[in-house]
């Protein structure tokens, strides 16, 4: 009995001492970003599993009134709108109404090539139909004339401008375009606005208290102020919390959350739980595979966690699940990043901290 007691004990503290050993690694890791990077000032990390919780929130929420950041802190989830407007997208399939082998003539009658791209190759980005906002149209747009608030009809107009990546199905290229067109699906099927359907059928649904369909420029809840550096030249950072209106990003990546709703959701995402079995298989047959990164129906997987990234003008943020392993991992910065500055890296060195992620 007595060595059963001791093995018990020592189990615990083995376990105790490796987490503090995990917390420690994961203040340090995350301090050193802030510390290295002053152009992101705050970021909310969550790193949460079936026995162990990581969540801090650091920096600042707001730069001009020293406000800390803070974990209810609500930001733009960028693309990872487009998990919520794919997963609507395949709930009509489930109900009948859409199928992803429609050519998307069904729906757009004078679409280009439309009778070669399927609502499928919309969604895992496979149509080759060029990025609205890859264009210099559009950049100067939202440069000089950023209240400005866009239709969908303008954004697929500009896209059109220019010629495709590619012949249909023969690559992959990710364009927002791809997503504007299946809110615009989602539209003429259900007779109703895809912001409404993502309200009816997910948010309310999960009981998601703070998380919105955003609409002009305007944040809601207790938000964090996001930043740009609107000079590379300068190291100078700008608030546009509230500079740009957000309808040029429509059912591709409006929405605002926080990180308590977007746990929430990532798990039901990653299991499955908005649509049939046949329909969360379809979802992971991938579009493409580059190293640990695969991308299938609106939705990536980096090392089994499945979720997606998202950036927008004083944002960016990466949020993933593992079924597997139980276990989500979300990184926000109240900035825009690119590059080795993405939180998709600090997701990474956390995940490998963890021994999750090789």
């Amino acid at each position: 009995m007595k060595i059963k007691i001791f093995l018990l004990l020592f189990f615990f503290s083995a376990s105790c001492f490796a987490q503090i050993n995990l917390d420690k690694e994961f203040d340090r890791i995350t301090d050193s970003v802030l510390a290295v990077n002053p152009l992101i000032p705050g970021m909310i990390v969550s790193f949460v599993s079936s026995d162990y919780k990581w969540e801090k929130a650091k920096g600042y929420a707001d730069l001009e009134k020293k406000t800390p950041m803070r974990l209810d802190n609500t930001y733009r989830i960028g693309s990872v709108t487009k998990t919520f407007t794919i997963s609507v997208l395949l709930q009509l399939v489930d109900e009948g109404k859409v199928s992803l082998g429609d050519n998307i003539l069904k729906y757009f009658p004078d679409f280009p090539n439309g009778d070669k791209i399927t609502v499928r190759m919309l969604a895992d980005m496979r149509s080759g139909i060029y990025n609205y906002s890859e264009s210099q149209p559009f950049e100067d747009s939202l440069t000089n004339r950023p209240a400005k608030i866009w239709n969908d009809d303008e954004l697929v107009k500009m896209a059109l401008m220019f010629p495709s990546y590619f012949p249909p199905d023969s690559g992959f290229h990710y364009s927002n375009t791809n997503t504007i067109l299946i809110g615009r699906i989602i539209e003429k099927v259900t007779g109703s606005k895809w912001q409404s359907e993502v309200k009816k059928r997910i948010i309310d649904p999960l009981g998601l208290k703070n998380t919105w369909t955003a609409n002009g420029r305007d944040m809601m809840g207790n938000f964090a102020h996001g930043y740009m550096q609107m000079d590379s030249a300068s190291t100078k950072l700008t608030d546009v919390t509230s500079y740009y209106d957000v309808s040029w990003a429509g059912a591709a990546g409006d929405i605002i959350s926080d990180i308590n709703d977007i746990k929430i959701y990532l798990r039901a995402l990653g299991e499955g739980k908005f649509y049939s079995e046949k329909m969360n298989e379809a979802r992971k047959q991938w579009a493409i595979t580059h190293g640990d990164l695969k991308y299938g129906l609106g939705m990536f997987s980096v090392g089994g966690f499945l979720g997606h990234n998202g950036g927008i003008p004083g944002f960016t943020n990466f949020s993933a699940y593992s079924p597997e392993r139980d276990c989500s991992v979300i990184v926000m910065y109240n900035t825009q990043r690119t590059g080795a500055d993405m939180p998709d890296e600090l997701a990474k060195r956390l995940l490998r901290a963890a021994g999750m992620l090789q």
